[in-house]
């Protein structure tokens, strides 16, 4: 995959830094990691895609928190080599966001809109980000067709923690597809439905990563013979953390939410907005 690592591939992701409140006013901002989808089927609406743990203070262990607003930071690069324009730093809050989640409460995914629709504050720069369409994400076929599949090579960029300190810029972290995608991730009696282990460290902080995979590609054409060009990138899931244990293990086993859950929550999404636009049905006659 080194051939195609470019600045625009470290540059997808964002540091995403939620507010909770409580009903006593105190406050915590935990920090995680983020990227940018552009929903094609809604007219390539902007949502920010991350963890469900990171932004759902419920879903894990604090309770009776209210998310408050979601600052994003990251950066624009708008040529992949990064030699003529440098990456510009980027930063905008939320205010009074609004994430959606899986009806399915095993999936650890959100859904942030991030466009003319929501109530943004810009902090730095234009408030621009670097963007995928959804029609890299790689879909179930990818993964019983055995194209996405144990082996592969996976990129993660991220924003880590380490010895206390955040990282300002993203980090890229790679690895490889661990256990076999086409079944639920499983460590003893714990079993990860709709998830896949990757050998490549996670740290904290590294939640919501975009996880990038190198593949073959289904259909050649003539340029593709002529530069050797058969290969090409896919979002084959997002970090959800690692795989917790006492041993010198710890973070090498990287937990993945497979890339066709995040469709699946574009999909339920896009049904419900439609749903909520639909006129009102007349009575029958």
């Amino acid at each position: 995959m080194a051939k195609d690592v470019d600045p625009q591939i470290l540059y997808s992701a964002v540091r995403v830094t939620p507010c909770f409140v409580d009903h006593h006013a105190a406050s915590r901002e935990p920090t995680g990691t983020g990227f940018f989808v552009d929903d094609t089927a809604m007219g390539g609406r902007k949502y920010l895609v991350t963890n469900r743990h990171v932004l759902d203070s419920n879903f894990k262990m604090y309770r009776g928190w209210t998310l408050e607003t979601v600052r994003i930071d990251g950066h624009y690069q708008s040529d992949r080599c990064g030699g003529v324009l440098n990456a510009t730093p980027q930063g905008v809050r939320v205010e009074r966001p609004t994430p959606v989640f899986s009806h399915d409460p095993s999936i650890d995914l959100a859904l942030l809109p991030v466009d003319s629709d929501s109530e943004i504050t810009v902090l730095e720069g234009m408030g621009g980000f670097n963007s995928s369409p959804s029609s890299l994400i790689a879909t179930s076929g990818h993964f019983s067709s055995g194209r996405v599949t144990v082996g592969r090579q996976v990129l993660m960029p991220g924003y880590p923690g380490i010895g206390g300190e955040a990282a300002a810029r993203p980090i890229l972290v790679a690895g490889v597809i661990a256990s076999d995608p086409r079944y639920a991730a499983a460590i003893g009696s714990r079993t990860f439905p709709n998830e896949v282990l990757c050998h490549a460290f996670s740290w904290e902080g590294m939640s919501g990563s975009p996880v990038l995979c190198q593949i073959p590609k289904e259909s050649l054409t003539w340029e593709d013979v002529e530069t050797l060009g058969g290969q090409e990138v896919v979002l084959a899931g997002v970090n959800a953390g690692h795989i917790t244990t006492s041993g010198g293990t710890a973070g090498v086993l990287s937990r993945i939410v497979r890339a066709d859950a995040l469709t699946s929550l574009l999909e339920e999404n896009r049904e419900s907005r439609n749903s909520e636009r639909a006129p009102n049905a007349e009575p029958a006659a």
